[in-house]
């Protein structure tokens, strides 16, 4: 698992042993005290270029045009077969993916994958899986 917080956000990131695919997890306020640690994430992303890249909304309490400038980020730097999935936005952060059009770049769901289907970076061998590392 790679982690990385600031005084009011917290990032986390897993993988998938099944498959290359990774989930975002952002938590608190993701405005732009978060930027330098979500460019970091965009970066490791298209370094391992996975098939899918899941953002989990779920926790976040406040979103600036920092979130926007993310995910439009990730969805230039991934390859056009990753499928870019953002899951259980809370209301006011869906109206603001669905008023500034950045929602329509990516699927939106309401849940996520079935617990067990997610792993820290460190219980896979590195032969089975790219670890995004750098951003701790």
């Amino acid at each position: 698992m790679a982690q990385v917080s600031g005084d009011h956000y917290v990032i986390t990131v897993l993988t998938s042993p099944r498959r290359l695919a990774a989930l975002v997890c952002l938590a608190g306020e993701i405005d732009m005290d978060a930027a330098p640690a979500l460019s970091g994430v965009v970066e490791q992303l298209s370094a391992v270029a996975p098939s899918e890249v899941v953002v989990d909304l779920a926790d976040v309490t406040f979103a600036s045009s920092t979130l926007l400038n993310f995910l439009a980020r990730a969805h230039v730097a991934l390859t056009a077969d990753t499928a870019l999935i953002v899951c259980r936005p809370r209301r006011h952060t869906r109206r603001l993916l669905e008023i500034t059009g950045v929602g329509q770049f990516m699927t939106m769901r309401g849940d996520l994958p079935p617990s067990g289907y997610w792993m820290p970076h460190g219980a896979a061998r590195p032969e089975e899986l790219p670890v995004l590392g750098g951003i701790d």
